[in-house]
Formats: C-alpha cells, sequence, structure tokens
C-alpha cells in the first residue's frame, strides 16, 4: 500500500471515531486579597488580579495589587510571584516574594525566597510566617535583613 492510501486511511478513520485532540486548559482569572506584617506595620489589599484559580498553578499580576498600610508605611510586591498548589498537606508556594517597603523618603526592596504558607480548613485562605527577608537594595537605614511575621492569601 502506497503512503499517500494510508495516510489518508487513517485520516478517514480518525474522523469516523470523532477523536480530536483534546483543548488545553484554559486559564480562568481570578483574584486574591492578603496580608503582609512586618517590622510591625501591616499592609492589606484586595482583589488583585491572578492568572488563574487553585488549585492550577497562577501568578499574582502585581500591577494589580494596591495594598493600603498604616502608619506612613509603604508596600508593593516589586515583581508577579508564581504560586502552586498542593492539596494533599494543604499548601501554595512560592519561590520568592520581591518587596518593596518605604516610609518617611525611604524605599527598601527585600526577597524571600522559599515561601510555603499553609491552608486553612478547606478553604482557599493560606497563612504563613515568619519568614527571612534578605535587603536586595536601598541604603544603608535598610536592615540588610528583616523578619515578615506573617504573609496571608486568600484566592477567589
Amino acid at each position: 500500500m502506497r503512503p499517500a492510501t494510508v495516510l489518508a486511511g487513517l485520516a478517514v478513520a480518525v474522523a469516523a471515531t470523532g477523536l480530536t485532540a483534546a483543548p488545553a486548559h484554559a486559564a480562568a482569572p481570578g483574584l486574591v486579597d492578603g496580608t503582609l506584617s512586618a517590622l510591625g506595620f501591616t499592609c492589606t489589599f484586595a482583589n488583585a488580579t491572578t492568572s488563574d484559580t487553585p488549585p492550577n498553578t497562577l501568578t499574582i499580576d502585581h500591577t494589580t495589587l494596591s495594598p493600603q498600610c498604616g502608619g506612613g508605611v509603604s508596600m508593593s510586591l516589586a515583581s508577579s510571584p508564581t504560586f502552586t498548589f498542593d492539596d494533599i498537606p494543604g499548601t501554595a508556594s512560592t519561590p520568592q516574594l520581591d518587596i518593596n517597603a518605604g516610609g518617611l523618603g525611604i524605599t527598601c526592596s527585600y526577597r524571600v525566597t522559599n515561601v510555603t504558607v499553609t491552608r486553612s480548613g478547606t478553604t482557599r485562605s493560606y497563612t504563613g510566617g515568619p519568614f527571612t527577608a534578605t535587603r536586595v537594595s536601598g541604603g544603608f537605614l535598610c536592615p540588610s535583613t528583616t523578619n515578615v511575621e506573617t504573609a496571608a492569601f486568600s484566592f477567589h
């Protein structure tokens, strides 16, 4: 049998059986609320956009995060962290959180690595800490390390 005949016959057989490629998972954007506490200050944010919803791996769009802090302090994420979820132990993890913090005209940038937060019950709310944050930029007034006492994320 010639190769062209074999390919044509295969194409007809596939069409007749209804075999088609399964569609790829389409990301459904979600939202996240959160809290970061460090140096005695707490900053909260609501409705930041995520690229998908748990338990799928997702990325928080740091440009949609508008934290509210007290005491003249500001905080933002310097990059968009990607979270993976493991429902067996009930955890969410990201390789790093890059945080900008400022006050009184001083801005310090920190990186927290290997962040794992634990789910609360069967919800999609996760809390963890303390985590050590290492300075990646900022002047001598910025401590070389500091603690992030609490990191909490509630995905919806």
